[in-house]
Order: structure tokens, then sequence, then C-alpha cells
């Protein structure tokens, strides 16, 4: 019982550890997760006022030429 004692706080110890350890795990991998998606949503903006750009240039060209 003395040993069992002795050790407990270890034990404890090490469940906290690898507790914190899954959480900080799970949370990295939806900070990438929201970063990704991030980056997928400003490609499609640039991507969106390149055409929206393409678009009026096309339109300025047309108008001054008539």
């Amino acid at each position: 019982m003395e040993k069992v004692k002795t050790y407990l706080p270890l034990i404890i110890g090490a469940i906290v550890a690898i507790a914190v350890f899954i959480v900080s795990k799970s949370k990295k991998n939806t900070d990438e997760t929201d970063r990704g998606s991030i980056l997928e949503k400003a490609r499609e903006a640039k991507l969106a006022k390149s055409i929206l750009k393409k678009l009026e240039n096309e339109e300025s060209t047309s108008d001054s030429g008539e």
C-alpha cells in the first residue's frame, strides 16, 4: 500500500500529461482545418475579383469601340 501511495502522484501526472497532449493535438488539427478553409475562401475571392475585373475591362473596351 505504501508503494501505491508513493507512485500515485506520478501515475496521476502521467494521465494528466497524456490528456493534455491529446487535447492539444485535436485543437491543432481543427486550427489547420480552419486555416485551410480560410485560404480556400481567399483563393475563391481572388478568382472572383479577377473575373470581375476582366469583365469590366471587356465592357470598357467594347464601350469605347462603339
